[in-house]
């Protein structure tokens, strides 16, 4: 891969093709603000038919009609006659004037008129000038008497900022059925705009004032208390699970954009060209089962629970034996001083409601506690997780790193990193061989000191996550952006289709086929003989995904017929043609532009699963006062797994040790 996409777009107009088919009419408001979401919309929606509309903060909103509807029209007398319409005026926009508006408003406001409904009798409009896209199949249902309802729609609201840049944001539409499920301490029930579901135009519209709906049909965003919705950024296992993730919904809006769109408007996504790549192989994934092995670790388990507990301990003690065969383990009611330490106790619930004091204790050094109610015990990404922590709690009690050898990285002198946390300032030191010094600074006017520098970086932005000083005492800056990688969804989403596209093949022309892929003679022989036996001269593709049960088999036999045919009955993600459609979101990346250093860190390639949670955001490093950009050569401290287990680490790993050397000073249950 040589380039990355980013979340930034690049379009062009057609300013000729739009002013043919549309009017695009600015809003404005005279006396204040146009409120958000205001009455007045709602009438138009009623009797102006706009395509869509999008608001300008301020004074102004802009909306788009097709012509011939326009012309029909008496605007002035709406608008005189409306209810919330004193002092608002409108323009007609000429070429000129289109092409000073702000472009992401008049982008946004023709992307969001796909979201209107041809059909006249169900017209209406996006009424807050968002577009959200919808997939019915993650709509929740719960059952009420003898009905399933909708109670819970989740959405990905597609937006456009100023800077071009894209936003694919989680919304939730809550039914007012779950009322009593929703806190409204902040916001009264009633200042909440109410939503409805249109099943024919798959999209949501504002109620208007003087209709009355079943509290069924009416909806808030608002999520319920307790529970955040969530969409995968990309899962490929198959079309359906592709079209309910954030990149699913973006392939489905930009076929959209292509075929409905073309004439008015052509956007892209922006492309950087990559410099540095740095891979973790599956070969070197564990390294805490490693250190374990190499140093024959001994644990003890602190069993506060006593003969209640037992059992979990013993469970316990049998998945770690399994996990870790070299871990040498012991138990007994209270802690081992210079051990870690894993400390059974109850959940805080448990000891508030039997009147008993609490047995969490944040003063122990390395323990880690686990509370028996709430602890996946029969999970063995959970128990890693626990020993992961405890080793990193080690390391800081020690003031030295061993979970890896510091010394392979090759620095000659010491490197600082520091945070900002709670309006406090915190610095860890590692020296060449790994010895860690942690320190907490405050800014002084009296007492100058080496942290100053440091100290007056973070007062300046509220988006850096972090600095760093190197060896020559150079300081870099890292700032999260707003903006994340986009894989080849085109292709991923071309791909999937057409492998669930109904396909048939001749039964001879399938014999044939394998004749002519490099597989074992009783593989052939078996397969052959199925054929032969097969009553119909035709099989379905899924018939015969289903017979081919070898996988090996399998893919050699998709890729002969893919050649022969162009049909695919079986796509294969995971293997080498994943750095070409989705390398935007695999291992660690870098590049440069503008004389500043980007990079992302997305899941790891080898080894990976059919779903990608979350985007590979960008983060962005800048050198503080001229100083060079060094950053390149902290990338390898984020190709570790054991910050977050069985993945990559986003931030260099020492910063995982300063915030838990910050947890162990100030933690409180």
């Amino acid at each position: 891969m040589n380039g990355v996409r980013i979340s930034k777009i690049n379009y062009s107009f057609d300013i000729t093709n739009i002013l043919k088919d549309f009017y695009i009419i600015r809003f404005t408001q005279s006396e204040g603000y146009i409120k958000y979401g205001a009455q007045f919309i709602d009438e138009l929606s009623q009797n102006v038919k706009a395509q869509s509309v999008v608001f300008e903060s301020g004074s102004t909103l802009y909306t788009l009609f097709v012509k011939a509807e326009f012309e029909k029209l008496d605007l002035k007398e709406i608008l005189r006659n409306g209810s919330e319409m004193d002092g608002l005026s409108y323009s007609i926009l000429k070429a000129l004037e289109i092409q000073r508006c702000p472009p992401h408003l008049i982008i946004q406001l023709l992307i969001n008129s796909l979201a209107s409904p041809k059909n006249e009798r169900l017209r209406f409009n996006n009424l807050t000038g968002k577009l959200y896209l919808f997939k019915e199949s993650l709509f929740e249902k719960r059952k009420f008497k003898e009905d399933q309802l909708v109670t819970k729609i989740p959405a990905i609201e597609f937006k456009i900022h100023r800077d071009l840049r894209i936003e694919l944001r989680t919304t939730t539409f809550t039914s007012l059925l779950l009322m009593s499920k929703m806190e409204f301490s902040k916001k009264p029930l009633k200042n909440y705009s109410k939503y409805t579901y249109s099943h024919s135009t798959k999209s949501m519209r504002r109620i208007l004032n003087d209709e009355k709906l079943a509290a069924k049909d009416v909806f808030i965003i608002k999520q319920e208390t307790g529970k955040k919705t969530t969409f995968p950024f990309m899962d490929f296992s198959d079309l359906e699970s592709l079209e309910e993730s954030k990149v699913g919904q973006l392939s489905i809006l930009d076929i959209k954009i292509k075929n409905k769109l073309a004439k008015y408007l052509e956007i892209s996504f922006q492309e950087e060209n990559i410099d540095n790549i740095y891979r973790l192989s599956n070969s070197n994934q564990d390294s805490i089962k490693k250190l374990i092995a190499s140093k024959n670790k001994e644990l003890h388990i602190a069993n506060t629970l006593g003969i209640e507990g037992k059992d979990y301990e013993t469970f316990l003690k049998a998945q770690l034996v399994v996990l870790f065969p070299e871990i040498r383990l012991s138990s007994s009611i209270r802690t081992k001083n210079g051990l870690a330490n894993i400390r059974l106790i109850r959940n805080k619930n448990y000891y508030k409601e039997n009147e008993i004091e609490d047995q969490y204790n944040s003063s122990l050094p390395i323990t880690q506690h686990i509370t028996v109610e709430d602890f996946n015990f029969k999970s063995n990404s959970a128990i890693k997780a626990v020993i992961k922590e405890l080793l990193i709690k080690a390391d800081v009690f020690k003031n030295h790193i061993s979970i890896v050898n510091w010394e392979d990285y090759g620095y000659q002198k010491n490197q600082t990193f520091g945070i900002k946390k709670n309006d406090k300032f915190y610095f860890l030191t590692i020296s060449p061989k790994g010895s860690m010094h942690f320190q907490e600074k405050e800014m002084s006017l009296f007492n100058q000191s080496e942290f100053d520098n440091l100290i007056s970086i973070f007062q300046s932005d509220e988006n850096i996550e972090g600095i760093v000083q190197n060896d020559e005492g150079a300081i870099n800056i890292i700032r999260r952006s707003s903006l994340f990688t986009i894989p080849d969804f085109e292709n991923i989403y071309s791909k999937l289709k057409n492998e669930n596209q109904d396909e048939t093949f001749d039964i001879e022309y399938i014999k044939s086929s394998l004749n002519e892929i490099d597989i074992k003679e009783v593989d052939l022989k078996f397969y052959n003989q199925e054929l032969d036996n097969w009553s119909e001269k035709t099989i379905s593709k899924s018939q015969l995904l289903s017979l081919i049960s070898k996988i090996s088999v399998k893919k050699k036999l998709a890729i002969e017929i893919y050649e022969t045919t162009g049909k695919l009955i079986k796509v294969y993600m995971r293997d080498k043609s994943k750095y070409e459609l989705m390398d935007s979101n695999l291992d660690i990346h870098s590049y440069q532009s503008k004389g500043k250093l980007f990079y992302y860190v997305g899941t790891i390639g080898e080894g990976m699963r059919t779903k990608i949670g979350r985007a590979s955001v960008i983060r962005e490093i800048s050198g503080f006062e001229n100083s060079p950009l060094f950053f390149d050569k902290l990338l390898p401290l984020m190709n570790v797994d054991f910050v977050k287990y069985g993945d990559l680490t986003v931030l260099p790993f020492p910063f995982k040790y300063l915030r838990e050397w910050i947890n162990l000073q100030t933690r409180t249950r």
